[in-house]
Parts: structure tokens; sequence; C-alpha cells
């Protein structure tokens, strides 16, 4: 299932970054215990601000379609889809998104001792393309097609024996609960930051596959730009309430 993924060629239509692959998981999935789950990659994995394709010798991070030399209207074969494979279990070994996955690897590391870095760690998406608008941007007629062709690999990769999953983010909890079919339970508190601001911050509990589910209201991106301190505060009010 997971090469055959890989393999499919880009649909002009779907909003899907140029040139690019499906990112099957982010990190060493073989090894993980644990696993976070969002909507869909970051076109920055493949694009710099000016929406150019990365020189792959600066970028080093994932496999696009020019290192295949391989058209978007091509589809892989079995060796090149491996070769996408590989980067994507190396990422972190390469040169990951570090705006993106280094607050969340601080919580989880808080958390429970896990790490995207020492392959405790796995990310997943709802969908595996990187599309060129934000998710919240894309058509939902569009974002429908998504989840219908790329819900099956995510579901076939939540078959693993995971501990826990954690999910950042009101957006990402509710989408995540609508496609997975999960029931949770909500507990409200306070977040009080270094600032000694109050925001409510809301804590979800489920369950997926005897897996435990955890996820939060308050985007950690966001409230790791109010430094350490607030990282500390935030995760240790999630542990405590759950």
């Amino acid at each position: 299932m997971i090469l055959e993924r890989i393999k499919r060629k880009i649909d002009p239509g779907m909003y899907i970054v140029p040139q690019t692959t499906p990112i099957i998981y982010f990190g060493n999935y073989d090894a993980a215990k644990a696993c976070t789950v969002s909507l869909n990659p970051s076109n920055k994995e493949f694009v710099d601000n000016t929406k150019k394709l990365l020189d792959e010798k600066k970028a080093e991070r994932l496999c696009s379609r020019k290192m295949l030399k391989r058209a978007d209207n091509d589809e892989l074969n079995d060796d090149e889809a491996r070769t996408v494979l590989r980067y994507c279990t190396d990422y972190f070994k390469l040169r990951p998104l570090k705006a993106w996955f280094e607050p969340f690897n601080y919580f989880i590391e808080r958390y429970g001792n896990y790490s995207y870095y020492k392959d405790t760690c796995v990310h997943l998406d709802l969908v595996q393309w990187a599309t060129y608008e934000k998710w919240n941007n894309v058509p939902m007629s569009i974002k429908q097609k998504h989840l219908t062709n790329d819900l099956p690999v995510l579901k076939y990769l939540l078959n693993k024996d995971f501990e826990i999953m954690f999910l950042n983010g009101t957006t990402v909890v509710e989408n995540v609960r609508e496609c997975l079919n999960i029931t949770f339970k909500e507990r409200s508190t306070v977040f009080k930051n270094a600032n000694d601001v109050d925001t409510k911050l809301v804590i979800y509990h489920g369950e997926y596959n005897k897996m435990k589910v955890i996820g939060w209201n308050i985007y950690l991106q966001s409230a790791a730009a109010g430094g350490y301190e607030n990282k500390s505060i935030l995760c240790d009010i999630i542990k405590k309430n759950t």
C-alpha cells in the first residue's frame, strides 16, 4: 500500500505543490513508540519563501520529483518510491523544518521522553501531499478528495502498536476527531503563561485502536514564541491533566 501511494502522479487540480512527492511520514516509523498527527505537510518542506523549489544541495530534506527527474504526470517506479520513503525515514537526520518541529519535539520530550530525533516518535498527516495553499484555504471539495485518497494510508499506519498520539491545536483536533471518528472527553483549565496572562486551555482525551490520544486547543508553535518558560508551563499543565 505504501509504495503504491508514493508512486501516484500529481493531479493538477488538487492544489499540490508541483514537482513534489508525498510525505508518508516524518521520521523512523518502524522504531517509533508515539506519533503526532496533523493535517498535511507544509509547502515549505519543498519550496522557499518565493515558492521556488528548493535546490537539492541546500534542501537535503525530502526527495522531490526534480531529484528523480520525473514530471508531475509521471508515476514513479518501485525503486524511486523506496528512495522517497528513505528520505521520509531519514527526515530528522537531514534538515527538518525546525520552526514547526522543535516546539513539538520539546513538548513530547517533556511529556513522555519521546523524541523525533531519537526515533521514538514519528509525525503523520491526514493527507500526505503538500499543498501550495494552507489547508484552511483549500476548497472543501478538494479537501474531501484528498481525504478520500489519503485517509486509508493514515489508518493503515495507525494500525501500529503506538503508545500515544498527540494532536496540536483546535483545527487538528477537530479534523482528526471527524476523520478517525474519535470520541473525546474534554477538560477545560487555564494556561497562565510566563507573563501571567490567562488563556483558556481545553485538553482532549480519547482512544484510537487502543492507543491513548491527547490533544489541546493552544497551538504549540504560538506558545513557543513566548520562550522556554511558556513551553514548559503549557506542557506541565497538559501532562498534569492527562
